[in-house]
């Protein structure tokens, strides 16, 4: 299932109360980030890439362990219009389905999509928390995810054990890498960043 969000413009600015989860971009990125090996000169380059800092732990889904870091990386993409001003240009949301895959799957459908409305809208996504370029749910300590282990970068039934052992450790309550946190971090990031408008779903 892909999700698909229409809201107003986005505001360069963040909201008061915003500050303590900073945007660091947004940088000029190809569209195609990663090209399977393929030399990637040709592609478009007129994507803009940015990590947004958001709390490791929303209030209410989980509390932050001793040894967790407070904040969790979560980066973003956008596809700015190309007719129109892009500040007052619609923002739509592609959003991969899973849970748990990044959006590198779907990054042409936000090319076509872009395209599909003329070139008047800004189509962004981002990798969910624990996915991709986000920060990751990842069991480094047990080395269960690395491609040497039994499923390569998945896990296992037989490994679940041993990797929820290594993942409270590092990261202790897991609810961090919830579906709810990582929609809270996109509600999140709507609301500090003045993205208006309601958002919408489909399949």
């Amino acid at each position: 299932m892909v999700m698909i969000g229409v809201l107003g413009h986005i505001s360069a600015a963040p909201l008061n109360g915003a500050v303590n989860h900073p945007l660091n971009g947004w940088y000029p990125c190809k569209e195609f980030t990663f090209s399977n090996g393929v030399s990637s000169s040709g592609q478009g380059e007129d994507a803009e890439c940015a990590i947004y800092t958001a709390p490791f732990c929303y209030p209410g889904i989980c509390e932050v362990s001793e040894f967790a870091e407070p904040t969790a990386d979560i980066f973003a993409k956008r596809i700015p219009a190309t007719a129109g001003d892009t500040k007052t240009a619609h923002n739509v949301w592609l959003l991969q389905g899973g849970p748990g895959y990044s959006f590198t799957a779907i990054r042409s459908d936000m090319v076509e999509l872009r395209t599909k409305l003329g070139g008047a809208v800004n189509v962004y996504t981002m990798d969910y928390r624990g996915t991709g370029r986000s920060t990751l749910f990842d069991c480094v300590a047990a080395q269960i995810t690395t491609t040497g282990s039994t499923w390569g970068r998945a896990i296992d039934p037989s490994e679940v054990p041993t990797s929820a052992k290594d993942l409270r450790m590092k990261y202790g309550d897991l609810a961090s890498f919830s579906t709810t946190s990582a929609a809270t971090d996109i509600s999140t990031f709507i609301s500090s960043f003045r993205m208006v408008r309601a958002l919408l779903s489909m399949e």
